[in-house]
């Protein structure tokens, strides 16, 4: 794979992430292939792309773009973690107490991860308004979603966090902007030819 085919599978595997964590029930073969697993792994080379992106905008001895890569991980290693309680209930019996042990384990890392989920969006945000990395807009639109994420993560003990919904949008909108950026980039550069001279 070379490096300009390497540059548009991360930009666009934030695309992928979003599109199997909704959809992948939809798919064939979906009590089979866990396609939210599938999602999930997506999230990383997304992550390790725009860290790439902020880090070349930021500078080697800054470190929000290090906090924006290391949040997404931890809110990506608690996620994962959690597919271990959600397996267990699919296996356990129908309205059991353990069944409600294990979906209720489920729900509560679901919300802890939107803690480090507005920790990344608020440092790559603060970076993108700071250098202008990518569009502006894009780091405000982080900002009210960070406040969002932080706000949610406040409540335990909610089954349903809105402001996931704001994080999935946002990072659609980031990885077309940088699908879209590194497709400009990687465009080979065409000469226009000089007229010819007239002797």
């Amino acid at each position: 794979m070379d490096k300009r085919m390497g540059s548009r599978l991360g930009a666009a595997s934030g695309m992928l992430f979003v599109a199997l964590l909704l959809g992948g029930e939809s798919l064939p073969l979906a009590d089979v292939v866990p396609y939210e697993l599938f999602g999930l792994i997506s999230f990383v080379p997304f992550l390790g792309y725009l860290f790439a992106v902020l880090r070349r905008a930021e500078g080697e001895d800054g470190w929000l773009s290090a906090t924006a890569l290391g949040a997404g991980l931890l809110a990506l290693a608690v996620k994962l973690a959690s597919f271990a309680p959600y397996i267990a209930a699919r296996g356990a019996e129908a309205g059991t107490q353990t069944e409600g042990a294990l979906i209720a384990m489920n729900n509560a890392s679901f919300i802890l991860t939107l803690a480090p989920l507005g920790v990344m969006v608020a440092a790559a945000s603060a970076l993108i308004i700071r250098t202008g990395a990518l569009p502006v807009w894009l780091g405000w639109a982080g900002a009210v979603t960070a406040c969002a994420l932080l706000v949610n993560s406040a409540f335990l003990n909610a089954e349903f966090g809105p402001a996931f919904m704001l994080f999935l949008l946002w990072t659609i909108l980031t990885s077309v902007v940088l699908t879209l950026r590194a497709s400009r980039m990687d465009a080979p550069a065409t000469a226009t030819p000089e007229p010819a001279r007239v002797r």
